[in-house]
């Protein structure tokens, strides 16, 4: 999948109709229209699988019943005209007891071939059947997770090295894992690139008059590669870049307010003449300039897998209740926006451009239970938990959107 990825718009703020922010600074409207034609698409492949699962499930224990059949009337057969040859004692009746035997062995074991092949041929084409209807569901759901889950924390990880720039992008919240391998443009990616200008003390050895003595240099990182990059939304950081050369290596990691610098392994933070010449403000600009090249750079991004509780939700059929997951927290705006609104029946938001214009979006309840019920039993148990079914309420309205 390419395009550049969605953060939060800087220039529009998003309000309920009496004038208070959105919890989520985003055009919720747009967002939900996503979130229901995703669930109109992947409820009935989720459901195709399920369906082949089952046919495929019973075709192969009738399948091992015949089997079986065949198995236990061989036995017993065996055992009866044992007990019959017994009873007759008579030494002519045995040759016609193994003619049958072994007519009725011939027979069966060529039947139990063909099903058995049959049996495998099933259980081998399953995963085949499955798997064009999983990767449909990444597809679909490739474009719409990677930025249309509230709530969720993400965190980015990308290196550096002969192969370009690799990265990767997890998202959690409430037990659902979403795993993105993304791209950029860049073969190398350089400390000037990444947050512009930086440096970091130093101690070099100087010559003296007498003898080598210690000086603090200041080291220009600009043309430094970033040879690995881990960042969450949470504005954690890990940073290591490296000269051309590979001779010099820096490390800076840490929080918001709190940074620890490195020169290879020795802390540069913790040694108080060092430390002194450490821009802390500039550092703390790092995160910001981190997310504005992922938001401007990034260039490819394809779902990898989704995990629900740490079970992989597309081959376990859980991809339902992942869409549950996310409907709680649409569910929690949706009710707000009937709580603020003026009309009780419509889901309305207020846009309010950089030049103060405001304009209004809605949507309707029985608009999107209408459009949820078309699906199923799970669109209207995802109407129930957005709260647009007026027999279902939303549990609470705790907000887990950060």
């Amino acid at each position: 999948m390419k395009g550049c990825l969605v953060f939060h718009g800087a220039f529009m703020k998003y309000i309920y109709q009496d004038s208070t922010e959105l919890p989520v600074q985003r055009d919720f409207i747009e967002d939900l229209k996503t979130f229901l034609d995703i669930t109109s698409r992947v409820i009935p492949l989720e459901n195709s699988i399920i369906e082949i699962k089952c046919e495929h499930k019973k075709a192969l224990r009738e399948l091992k019943n015949r089997i079986n059949g065949m198995n236990k009337f061989e036995e017993r057969l065996g055992l009866m005209l044992k007990r019959l040859v017994y009873e007759v004692d008579i030494e002519d009746v045995v040759p016609c007891a193994n003619t049958v035997l072994q007519t009725c062995s011939e027979k069966l074991e060529k039947k139990r071939e063909v099903l058995e092949a049959e049996y495998r041929k099933i259980e081998g084409g399953t995963s085949h059947e499955y798997r064009k209807f999983e990767n449909k569901i990444l597809e679909v759901l490739t474009r719409y997770l990677i930025s249309g889950v509230y709530g969720a924390e993400k965190r980015f990880e990308l290196s550096s090295g002969v192969n370009g720039i690799i990265g990767k992008m997890e998202g959690s919240v409430s037990g659902l894992q979403y795993h993105y391998k993304i791209g950029f443009a860049e073969e190398s990616l350089t400390v000037e690139k990444l947050v512009g200008n930086l440096s970091l003390p130093s101690w070099i050895h100087a010559a003296g008059i007498l003898r080598k003595e210690e000086k603090i240099k200041m080291q220009d990182l600009s043309e430094f590669i970033v040879s690995s990059l881990e960042y969450d939304n949470q504005k954690n950081i890990r940073l290591i870049v490296e000269s051309k050369k590979a001779n010099k290596k820096f490390r800076i990691e840490g929080e918001e307010g709190r940074y620890f610098v490195y020169e290879d392994d020795k802390e540069i933070t913790a040694d108080k003449e060092l430390s002194t010449f450490v821009d802390i403000e500039g550092l703390a600009k790092i995160p910001e300039k981190v997310q504005d090249y992922l938001r401007t750079s990034i260039r490819t991004y394809i779902l990898s897998k989704v995990l629900l509780d740490e079970e992989d939700a597309v081959s376990t059929n859980q991809v339902f209740d992942c869409l549950k997951v996310i409907a709680e927290q649409y569910g929690v705006i949706v009710q707000e926006c009937l709580a603020k609104g003026h009309n009780k029946e419509e889901i309305t938001i207020k846009i309010e451009e950089a030049d103060g214009t405001r304009t209004e979006k809605y949507l309707s309840r029985a608009e999107i239970y209408a459009q949820l019920a078309e699906v199923g039993s799970e669109g209207v148990e995802i109407a129930g938990i957005l709260g647009v079914d007026s027999r279902a309420q939303v549990k609470d309205r705790t907000y887990l959107i950060v």
